[in-house]
């Protein structure tokens, strides 16, 4: 790919999708039965202190309710998670983890490494804080746009 006459906003805009799709492209290849997307899902789970509800995942993502609920019901009929109402708020289901992911998790773990090292392979630290921060500020500017 020649990105020398490119904007560099235009290349890294561009490369940021590319990288997406192969990065899942090559997840979707590792388990059998749920997408990255349905995995990033449960990962994201274990971030909240107490059960989330679907718009509170979507959040967290960046997915819409919807999507978020079309993974959730996948992943529930798959026994990764469970959906309950909550009982403060009938209207609201909560995410729960069913435990199934993290055995999955330490079935997979040394694929996962292996993966990380190739991906993160001859970059220095300090070149991946660059990233890391300049992501997060990209993530804060789309943050008041997408509301």
């Amino acid at each position: 790919m020649r990105l020398e006459n490119i904007d560099d906003r235009y290349a890294i805009y561009g490369m940021v999708f590319s990288l997406s799709n192969r990065i899942q492209m090559l997840g979707d290849r590792e388990f059998d039965n749920i997408t990255l997307k349905q995995q990033f899902l449960m990962i994201a789970l274990e971030l909240f202190d107490e059960p989330p509800t679907l718009k509170e995942m979507g959040e967290l993502i960046g997915c819409s309710y919807q999507n978020v609920k079309r993974m959730a019901v996948h992943l529930q009929k798959e026994g990764y998670l469970d959906m309950v109402q909550d009982a403060k708020d009938k209207r609201k289901l909560l995410l729960i983890n069913t435990g199934k992911a993290e055995k999955m998790a330490e079935l997979s773990g040394e694929k996962i490494a292996d993966f990380m090292s190739i991906l993160y392979r001859d970059i220095p630290q300090q070149d991946l804080r660059v990233v890391l921060s300049t992501l997060k500020k990209m993530d804060q500017n789309l943050g008041g746009v997408i509301e």
